[in-house]
């Protein structure tokens, strides 16, 4: 795993120790990032589930103004750290140790807004959690027009969330890659 361009192009980022964690491999990184272009320059970026922080790190390198990693694990939280720190990415940037859902709502509280928002949960996450998520996205966390990327497994229903259209709807291997727009 390592991040593909920008400004820390090269650098391999290191995965949480003990957990199972499933980065995105590096194609589909490449075409998410691809797909989002210019969307990422100067963006605020949440990175939800951030595991390794590998997506946030990649918009980082790739010219976003901000970025926030939220991951209730210590070990993710010690990686996303380190990985930062290896790419020198750390200037901008929130590191938040919490569940996601009580993360989300406490960003909402604080006023935070953003204009990309990663989403890799576990495979495995329960609809209910998500839904709630993408209840709190769909406040002023989200920007105006802003981008939520979410990565799930192809066995599970695609989501459709009040107040989100998708944009991108696209399937690599065992992963669902649904890309949204809020207010359209």
């Amino acid at each position: 795993m390592r991040v593909i361009a920008g400004i820390a192009k090269g650098h391999k980022l290191k995965a949480p120790r003990g957990l199972r964690v499933r980065p995105p491999l590096d194609r589909i990184k490449e075409s998410l990032f691809n797909i989002l272009g210019d969307r990422v320059q100067g963006a605020r970026v949440l990175d939800l589930y951030a595991g390794s922080g590998s997506l946030g790190i990649e918009a980082l390198s790739r010219g976003s103004e901000a970025a926030t990693f939220v991951d209730s694990n210590m070990a993710a939280i010690q990686a996303i750290r380190e990985n930062l720190v290896k790419t020198g990415l750390g200037d901008e940037v929130r590191v938040l140790r919490d569940r996601v859902t009580a993360a989300v709502r406490k960003l909402a509280r604080e006023g935070q807004g953003f204009d990309l928002i990663f989403l890799d949960p576990p495979f495995k996450i329960s609809l209910i959690e998500l839904n709630m998520v993408f209840k709190s996205l769909a406040g002023d966390l989200v920007k105006e027009k802003g981008t939520v990327v979410l990565r799930l497994s192809t066995r599970r229903v695609p989501l459709e969330p009040p107040g989100f259209r998708v944009e991108t709807n696209r399937v690599y291997g065992d992963s669902r890659l649904l890309i949204y727009r809020k207010g359209e």
